[in-house]
């Protein structure tokens, strides 16, 4: 993919008339060291959308574009849409295999994180609670099917990502990197210390019918925070200490098929949620759908970055293989 032209900008490599030549500055114009008067905001906010590895290659060369055709709104609206299809179908030159299966894999890892996250509060909030719809057998089945995938999906992706845990644990202890050897672990780490916490909080403010509505969201927010810090620190490993080998294309390969089949809980999620809306209005929380809604958002929203970013790491392991 080539760097996007804003309409109006001069080729690369010409000198526009009555500019002046390289090398020399005009007088009252802006150091070559200084921010270029066209480097708006929305300009930076653009090229912020896009993969970093993009930006790395051709951050400078849009920013320049953008200076020359004055960064007017229309101009940075397109930078900015052709941001989609960098992020979708990104340049080859720009990663070997091996750096884009590592990097798919962590934000795979991540979105599956929250995806997991998100589905254990719609068990809480629904199965939990006993909700049904009398007479609509669909929200049963609904259960069921989120059930039996959720389980399915962590399975495959602890045993597929087992042996390249292992080899980035032996190779941080074996190489004395005890900041290496913490990212490695905060997978075992973070979720004991929130249970712990969680432990102590319910016996400090539960009471017999379990905590209050605002401390169930503190919880909450504790349980994303700490499902991102133990899928935050294996990717921070898989970027510094970029293993390679079968045990990556494992992962990769099962970070592929556990993605795969939380797309399917989050369709039975997304069916359950609707259903309750449509059938079952007389319980608290669906009788509107503005936080069902917002919910369902965060659903597919994390459902896409998982399958896409998944997607791009088994195409990259085929190619290598």
């Amino acid at each position: 993919m080539r760097p996007p032209t804003p309409s109006g900008s001069t080729p690369s490599g010409s000198t526009p008339s009555g500019s002046t030549p390289s090398g020399s500055t005009p007088s009252g114009s802006t150091s070559s060291g200084s921010t270029p008067s066209g480097s708006t905001l929305l300009a930076r906010a653009a090229l912020a959308l896009y993969p970093p590895s993009w930006r790395a290659r051709y951050g400078d060369e849009v920013r320049a574009l953008l200076d020359d055709s004055g960064g007017g709104l229309a101009a940075v609206a397109s930078v900015a849409w052709r941001a989609v299809p960098a992020w979708i179908s990104p340049p080859r030159h720009l990663h070997d295999r091996r750096a884009r299966m590592r990097s798919s894999l962590a934000t795979a890892l991540m979105a599956w994180s929250m995806l997991t996250g998100l589905g254990l509060v719609f068990a809480q909030l629904t199965q939990f609670q006993g909700f049904t719809a009398p007479g609509h057998p669909e929200v049963r089945w609904a259960y069921a099917v989120f059930d039996v995938s959720l389980a399915l999906s962590a399975l495959v992706a602890g045993f597929g990502g087992l042996p390249l845990w292992l080899l980035m644990l032996r190779r941080a202890w074996r190489e004395h990197r005890p900041r290496d050897l913490v990212y490695v672990l905060l997978p075992l780490i973070a979720p004991a210390a929130y249970l712990a916490v969680l432990i102590v909080t319910i016996r400090l403010v539960g009471g017999a019918q379990g905590v209050s509505p605002w401390w169930f969201l503190v919880v909450t927010l504790a349980g994303f925070a700490a499902a991102a810090a133990a899928a935050a620190g294996p990717g921070l490993a898989l970027r510094r200490l970029q293993p390679r080998g079968p045990a990556l294309r494992l992962a990769v390969a099962a970070a592929g098929v556990a993605a795969a089949v939380m797309a399917v809980a989050a369709v039975a999620i997304v069916v359950a949620v609707t259903g309750l809306c449509l059938w079952a209005r007389h319980f608290a929380g669906y009788h509107h759908g503005t936080i069902p809604g917002v919910y369902l958002a965060l659903v597919v929203t994390a459902t896409t970055v998982t399958t896409v970013s998944a997607a791009r790491g088994t195409r990259a392991a085929l190619a290598d293989t």
